[in-house]
């Protein structure tokens, strides 16, 4: 394979197909362009170290095991892979609309996952690279450090939030 083509996963695409990317989703519409994968059952049908980039849009919010779902990708993923996820705020009520979500995040969900991700191991098998709160519509007429501080009091001043993590492997 040549490595400066960059081997990426658009995992729980739903329809979002993307060209010259593995594609995967949990649900079964026959299409040849998507491979089927429960993320809540472990393993998952790909080789360890394969990829360099996965997406991770608007779906880990309805994981079982978010943790589980992520040490998962960590395996099937190249050193310095790239991880973005999306998710819904946890205090922006379209994080509830949808009655199959199960989890809610906040940005120290993830840096608490990074740094204590060694509950037995010792080493840490993610970097943060950003978080990035995306304000609404209404949060928008609030300066970036203003809002984040109201945003603990008055829900509804940010809307999603983007991670970016680099995996490490030793």
């Amino acid at each position: 394979m040549n490595k400066s083509v960059l081997k990426k996963l658009n995992f729980s695409c739903g329809d979002d197909i993307r060209e010259g990317w593995d594609n995967c989703d949990w649900q079964e519409t026959g299409r040849k362009d998507i491979i089927y994968c429960n993320a809540n059952k472990f393993p998952y049908p790909f080789d360890e170290n394969i990829y360099d980039y996965i997406l991770l849009k608007q779906c880990l919010n309805f994981y079982q095991d978010p943790r589980r779902v992520l040490l998962e990708l960590w395996r099937i993923s190249n050193n310095n892979c790239i991880i973005d996820i999306e998710v819904p705020y946890y205090n922006n009520k379209g994080a509830y609309t949808d009655i199959d979500s199960k989890r809610f995040f906040h940005e120290q969900t993830f840096i608490t996952f990074v740094e204590d991700n060694c509950r037995i191991e010792k080493k840490r098998k993610f970097e943060i690279i950003s978080i990035f709160l995306e304000p609404t519509k209404i949060g928008r007429f609030f300066p970036s450090s203003l809002r984040k501080k109201l945003s603990l009091f008055i829900n509804g001043l940010i809307g999603k939030m983007y991670v970016k993590l680099r995996v490490i492997k030793y």
